[in-house]
């Protein structure tokens, strides 16, 4: 199995997930999510699930001043069946 790891954040309308190769776009987490899975999918051809841990960029979502309160909002691992 392999792992991908991203930043995720949110725009205002979409999540966004992105590394220094990819970037992949949904309105929900749920759209995100099979839209990773698509985007995967060619790059991934030989594995039958692929590991893709998020961990939220705060600085593009929270203002500055919060950031001590909130170093780390939340870590999201979601694992894709390439099926």
């Amino acid at each position: 199995m392999r792992t991908i790891c991203f930043d995720l954040y949110h725009d205002g309308v979409r999540w966004i997930a992105k590394n220094d190769q990819i970037v992949v776009t949904g309105k929900t987490l749920e759209e995100l999510d099979e839209n990773l899975k698509l985007k995967l999918k060619d790059i991934f051809e030989n594995e039958r699930t692929v590991k893709v841990n998020m961990e939220l960029d705060y600085r593009k979502m929270i203002p500055h001043w919060m950031w001590q309160y909130h170093p780390y909002y939340f870590y999201r691992t979601v694992y894709l069946e390439m099926d």
